[in-house]
């Protein structure tokens, strides 16, 4: 039996996404570049590049995924892959 999932609103709606805190919630581009809901966990720096560590709110995964994948509105990953929106990380191999 499939789970309902209640989407809690975003917290910064129209924000910059590299502002991000513990606690927001947003929306990202998994490995098949749909566009996902999470929980902010943890923000961090790696490599001169901001990471959200994530908490997916469908299949309560953690995830650890690049900031330039992630926003605070839906429409603004619509159509976006992740390979043109982090070729540093996903580019092709």
């Amino acid at each position: 039996m499939a789970r309902k999932i209640n989407k809690k609103p975003t917290t910064r709606v129209g924000d910059n996404i590299e502002t991000a805190e513990a606690g927001d919630y947003c929306y990202y581009l998994n490995v098949s570049n749909k566009i996902g809901f999470a929980e902010i966990q943890k923000v961090f720096s790696e490599n001169d590049m901001l990471v959200l560590h994530l908490i997916c709110q469908a299949e309560y995964k953690f995830l650890n995924v690049p900031a330039k994948i992630c926003a605070f509105e839906e429409k603004d990953l619509k159509g976006k892959k992740r390979s043109i929106l982090c070729p540093e990380v996903y580019g092709a191999q």
